[in-house]
């Protein structure tokens, strides 16, 4: 019985971070399964992940939320606390930045590498955005192929 109800608890907590993934993809108007994509590589879907980063702190959660980006965002009602205990807000903040990026550049790998490297206008930071943008295109259609539907980010 104990087997069965951690089962259906870890099945529902699975469901409802899809949800998530949908909503949040609604919302901001990016493709959920990009949402997927980027969330696999950074923290393997794992929801309590943290990830260090060698030059801003540390990441956290699904969408591994930079520290960084935390004084800005308890502006608008958003801890650490909350990014940490709640998938659903952790995968809207990634949604978020994720915007911002594609405001500013449009639907692009570049804005999906954006997403991790920034927007520094520098050969490194142009790589970084490359490499990243690379590893998330390649989950990106594996997930598409899974599901036989077309790609929506575009090559800029």
């Amino acid at each position: 019985m104990k087997k069965l109800i951690a089962a259906l608890m870890l099945f529902s907590s699975t469901a409802a971070m899809a949800d998530c993934f949908d909503m949040a993809g609604r919302d901001y108007h990016i493709d959920p399964d990009l949402l997927r994509a980027i969330s696999w590589n950074e923290s393997r879907f794992n929801p309590v992940a943290i990830g260090p980063n060698p030059t801003t702190g540390y990441g956290v959660g699904l969408m591994q939320i930079d520290s960084q980006h935390f004084n800005s965002l308890s502006l608008i009602g958003v801890s650490e606390r909350h990014l940490k205990q709640d998938p659903c807000m952790n995968i809207y903040t990634g949604a978020y930045y994720l915007a911002i990026a594609f405001k500013k550049w449009g639907a692009t790998w570049q804005a999906v590498g954006a997403y991790n490297a920034g927007f520094k206008d520098s050969p490194k930071q142009a790589l970084r955005r490359y490499k990243y943008a690379s590893k998330i295109e390649k989950t990106y259609r594996a997930i598409k192929a899974s599901k036989q539907q077309p790609l929506l980010v575009q090559n800029p």
